[in-house]
């Protein structure tokens, strides 16, 4: 017996879609017509007094039935569903409204069309799916109807993976089997925008592969894509790659346990971290800035302009002498400059979004100005600042990537636009290159040991360049080798790992370490380029990092655990040299395997205050 009949079909060359006929008895029933009309097919299908007409312009709909799709992040959803981790699917039924109070009504307002361009602009970029039943007149009220088949499966439509998926077969199937009324047909359109599918399938491909998408818009072609829409699909496939997926998630449900209070010193530091390892798999930072304005809308609600920081006072002073000032220069001095500089990374640095707005709210009020009074010096000037602005926003990213992100190299074009930016920068202040960009990720806790070589190698090659005394093919080389001597101290020390089952006691006398080198060099002596790099230096890098290691795994760790001495650990880590990530990564091997509970290892890792 024939239980469903599927179609596939296009409309134009921007729209694909699938639909699904289900239900008892369906191949004895009328429900499809195909219309001609001069501006393309009509396709319609229908039942009862409900139906879904698809054309070149959009959908119409009536009846029952609503209109779902998976979510995509970092679109301005409930905050009820962003905090439901089992919530992965928007879902609108017709004629539904909400109240002040947040309860749903539903009324037999049901017809209604929608653009395609709105449909996947409000819904989600790539696939959206429209529905109807024909309930044989089991309800005779719209109303009744939609608040019955919300009670039976919107639970399932907002959960169900195989929306994401596009199992709109067995989906049909299952949403049947949930409504138990076997008398009715189900009709499901899954609509598919060709051009966002495809740039996501570039998106995924090569973020699975890179582990960035900075080459991703040279893929676009001819494809029809709006600028939102791309930057939606971007963020929406760095966030489904799993390893971001779960950073993301934490800093969530962090954010959930402040919301309706404010974000203690435990809480913000958690987050920071959380936002520090995000760069090493280029995750944009605007995506915990979507977080918190949805997840914190009452805190930032009630904020006030007494309580900012100096950084954001003087910032509004200085746009807001800048767009009243009728009768002096509209150039801002070089002091203003730098103040705003400063401001703008102690902002950054603060994750406060109010610099960036204050911003936007001057450009504007400078544009409505200029047209009005046609003075378009303040416009020049804005733009000039602007300018200065997108420059720290490139330097801060290509130091932030050396810093904190394993065998990152630098292209000759990237060393030049970094000497091209320090050159600006040192021209308004001398030491200020120095001041915005490097101290402060030379003392961010967790800065990577070989991104500060990195880094000092970087800053050391910029000014040998501006004495004459370097080219910029040196630098891009001295970079290089680090990358090189990082790989190779990394394998030796992965190596060792691997074939150490203790935490390398052994190590402690010079028989144990002689061992140690013998062996691992004959691990690697079939790698010529590597065992051209692991020389006995590097060797002895390693055996101490080791044996730091195995002293504070096997000493002060149980310790610092029965003591809770937080401030005990922080001496170490400043003082050891080791990356906090690692040690990090071996706290949480200790506490796994000995089953300590999270919130112990919470109070631990808790900053000094």
């Amino acid at each position: 017996m024939i239980r469903a009949i599927v179609h596939h079909g296009f409309l134009g060359t921007t729209i694909e879609y699938f639909a699904v006929v289900a239900g008892l008895d369906v191949e004895k029933r009328f429900f499809f017509e195909q219309i001609a009309s001069k501006r393309g097919d009509v396709v319609r299908y229908f039942g009862g007094t409900s139906e879904i007409v698809l054309n070149p312009e959009g959908v119409r709909f009536r009846g029952n039935g609503g209109i779902f799709g998976e979510y995509m992040f970092g679109g301005h959803l409930p905050v009820g569903d962003l905090l439901n981790d089992e919530v992965v699917n928007r879902l609108v039924l017709f004629g539904t409204m909400v109240d002040s109070r947040h309860e749903l009504h539903f009324t037999t307002n049901t017809e209604g069309f929608e653009r395609w361009d709105n449909l996947f602009l409000q819904g989600n970029a790539v696939a959206n799916y429209l529905f109807f039943l024909d309930d044989r007149k089991k309800y005779a009220d719209v109303g009744d109807r939609q608040e019955a088949t919300l009670k039976s499966i919107g639970k399932l439509l907002k959960r169900s993976k195989k929306v994401a998926n596009g199992n709109f077969l067995a989906l049909a199937q299952e949403i049947l089997e949930a409504l138990n009324e076997p008398q009715t047909t189900i009709v499901v359109v899954r609509a598919v925008h060709r051009a966002n599918q495809k740039f996501a399938e570039i998106c995924e491909k090569a973020y699975a592969s890179t582990r960035s998408l900075d080459d991703v818009s040279s893929a676009l072609g001819e494809l029809p894509i709006e600028p939102y829409q791309r930057e939606r699909i971007q963020i929406d496939v760095i966030y489904h790659h799993p390893d971001n997926q779960e950073l993301i998630d934490e800093y969530k449900r962090i954010l959930a346990s402040c919301a309706g209070s404010t974000i203690d010193s435990s809480a913000r530091a958690r987050l920071m971290r959380l936002r520090t390892l995000s760069l090493r798999n280029d995750v944009p930072l605007s995506i915990f800035d979507t977080l918190e304005e949805i997840v914190l809308q009452e805190p930032r609600a009630v904020a006030h302009k007494i309580d900012e920081p100096d950084y954001i006072r003087s910032t509004r002073e200085i746009l807001g002498g800048f767009l009243l000032g009728r009768n002096i220069t509209r150039k801002l001095s070089s002091l203003d400059l730098v103040q705003l500089m400063d401001n703008k990374q102690k902002a950054a640095a603060n994750r406060d979004q109010t610099f960036e707005e204050l911003l936007l709210e001057t450009g504007r009020l400078i544009d409505e100005i200029g047209r009005e009074e046609e003075d378009y010096e303040r416009l020049e000037s804005f733009g000039e600042l602007v300018t200065l602005f997108d420059r720290i926003d490139h330097t801060t990213t290509l130091v932030n990537k050396l810093a904190f992100m394993d065998d990152v190299e630098l292209t000759p074009e990237q060393v030049r636009s970094l000497l091209g930016n320090m050159q600006v920068f040192e021209k308004m202040q001398r030491g200020l290159f120095q001041q915005l960009f490097i101290d402060p990720v030379v003392n961010n806790e967790y800065a990577l040991a070989y991104g500060k070589k990195k880094l000092y190698a970087l800053t050391l090659g910029l000014i040998s360049i501006e004495n004459n005394e370097a080219s910029i093919a040196d630098v891009v080389t001295s970079i290089a080798r680090l990358n090189l001597h990082e790989r190779a101290y990394f394998a030796a020390y992965n190596l060792a790992r691997r074939r150490m089952a203790n935490f390398y006691l052994e190590l402690n006398t010079a028989e144990g370490r002689e061992t140690f080198r013998r062996e691992i060099r004959g691990e690697i002596a079939h790698d010529r380029q590597l065992h051209d790099l692991v020389t006995d230096t590097l060797l002895e890098e390693v055996i101490t990092k080791i044996r730091l290691e195995a002293f504070y795994i096997n000493q002060l760790l149980p310790r610092i655990v029965d003591e809770q001495d937080a401030r005990l650990r922080n001496d170490f880590l400043s003082n050891s040299g080791l990356d906090r990530f690692q040690v990090e990564e071996l706290e949480s091997e200790y506490f796994e395997m000995r089953a300590f509970p999270a919130a112990l290892l919470e109070v631990i890792q808790r900053p000094a205050v």
